[in-house]
């Protein structure tokens, strides 16, 4: 049966508003905008935010250690090598004295803690398997390390990767970062004293 115009009209739209809400989405175009990007941005301002936090705690410690350093006899020029060792003693053991409740994870805080093990990690991935052997030394049984600590003279001072240093954040020259066993290490140079310990995160070779 022939319909007027007008009557076809009608009928259409009576039919597309008695669609049911789950077919008018399914006709949705593919094309609509997802919430995807919004969490990767929170993600890198997660990422930015906690490596400004580590930095700033660095910073702080450069104060704070500039001003021991004022409390230790300044070397002369040409002192001589042994003069050199003692000074840097000396140093450590004031450090040591004036932050007497240092504890690890004052520096590799909890909220950068993950992104430090994934860039780690991600950086092991990448090596030849001779190359993860050789950057994991064992420690001596009786050897240990922590907070405040000396850092052992029978620990080898290696060279520490170059890519992943690249990869950390870069920090003063007074400070360093070191692989001991599996573990990561700040150290201050000067005073030879671990001041923040990172455990367990430098991957085993299989």
């Amino acid at each position: 049966m022939a319909y007027p115009p007008t009557v076809m009209v009608a009928l259409v739209v009576g039919f597309v508003a008695c669609a049911s809400p789950q077919e008018s989405a399914a006709q949705a175009p593919k094309s609509v905008p997802t919430t995807q990007n919004p969490p990767r941005a929170n993600t890198v301002n997660a990422y930015g935010a906690a490596t400004k936090a580590f930095l700033d705690r660095v910073q702080e410690y450069m104060i704070f250690h500039n001003n021991v350093e004022k409390m230790v006899p300044p070397l002369t020029e040409g002192s001589h090598p042994e003069e050199i060792t003692k000074r840097g003693m000396a140093l450590g053991a004031m450090l040591v004295k004036q932050r007497p409740e240092a504890r690890e994870g004052d520096f590799f805080i909890e909220e950068y803690r993950a992104y430090l093990i994934k860039i780690i990690q991600e950086d092991f991935a990448k090596r030849p398997m001779a190359d993860r052997k050789a950057l994991l030394v064992d420690m001596p049984k009786d050897v240990k390390i922590g907070v405040n600590m000396v850092y052992p003279p029978v620990l080898p001072l290696a060279t520490f990767p170059a890519n992943l240093l690249k990869a950390l954040p870069e920090l003063p020259k007074v400070l360093e970062y070191r692989i001991v066993g599996q573990h990561l290490i700040l150290r201050d140079v000067t005073g030879n004293i671990i001041i923040d310990v990172l455990r367990n995160v430098i991957p085993i070779p299989k």
